[in-house]
């Protein structure tokens, strides 16, 4: 069965989804998130690895399909247009969607938790919804990612990510206090951030309508959740190595709406028992 992952939209997405991406970077610099903000590098160079190396050329025929690009892409000589797309392309999606993850692992509580939440869903549907209020231009972006091969290796992935998590808990110190309902949670931090993109880019047409189930259900469950036990596993070895992980007591800009306090809020995500 073929099982193909597309994406048409228009330049102006590309501007935006950068801008969104700089915001998103900059807040976590301002908050002090520096190793989450290292994930979100690490990410970028992880997904681009996979998107250009692996998928576009080392694959033959490649996985990764660019069937139409913006005219500045495809006016750029030799192979230039395919490699700075997927720079941009991995970047922004690597960037952000690592970082989430870091961010949510080092959360102190669920209000925290609720606020980076926000942040990212209200940036990710005006990206995939502005340029359809008001476009500016008129050129189109039509990509395929074949996954027809690589979907047995995302499910193994990811069963394999969370054995080791669970069998780490039982050998490795550094894992003894991690308890079943963390790894439950961190499931779900992979589902919610990957689901954010999948349900913008569906409700605003980039994806076609037909993906419903086998794009949206397969690629929240399980895409991301096949790279998320194995950032795990970086985190706990990373997070007392002296590199600042943001103060919890500082507020996001949107912060000052009136919201029920952290006392509603008091399940705290990093508890053993």
């Amino acid at each position: 069965m073929v099982h193909s992952v597309t994406r048409t939209f228009g330049a102006e997405f590309i501007i935006l989804d950068i801008i969104f991406c700089v915001i998103w970077m900059a807040f976590l610099i301002r908050k002090k998130y520096i190793l989450q903000w290292l994930f979100g590098l690490f990410g970028a160079v992880v997904v681009f690895l996979f998107d250009y190396v692996l998928w576009y050329t080392v694959k033959d025929p490649p996985m990764r399909i660019l069937s139409e690009l913006p005219d500045f892409f495809e006016n750029l000589p030799g192979g230039w247009g395919p490699l700075l797309f997927l720079i941009y392309f991995s970047f922004t999606y690597g960037m952000i969607e690592f970082s989430f993850v870091a961010v949510m692992l080092s959360a102190k509580g669920w209000r925290k938790m609720l606020y980076w939440t926000m942040f990212l869903y209200i940036g990710w549907f005006f990206v995939a919804f502005f340029p359809k209020v008001l476009p500016l231009a008129d050129n189109t972006v039509f990509i395929v990612r074949e996954m027809t091969s690589g979907r047995w290796l995302q499910i193994g992935m990811a069963l394999g990510g969370f054995s080791a998590i669970i069998l780490f808990k039982y050998i490795w110190k550094p894992f003894k206090s991690v308890t079943w309902k963390k790894i439950g949670f961190l499931f779900l931090i992979g589902f919610v951030v990957h689901f954010g993109m999948e349900i913008s880019l569906l409700s605003a047409g980039i994806r076609p309508a037909q993906d419903l189930l086998s794009v949206l259900v397969f690629n929240s469950l399980i895409e991301f959740n096949s790279g998320t036990p194995f950032l795990f596993i970086i985190w706990i070895l990373t997070k007392d190595r002296r590199i600042s992980t943001g103060g919890e007591t500082e507020e996001l800009v949107f912060e000052t709406v009136a919201m029920p306090s952290n006392d509603l809020y008091s399940i705290d995500p990093s508890d053993d028992e």
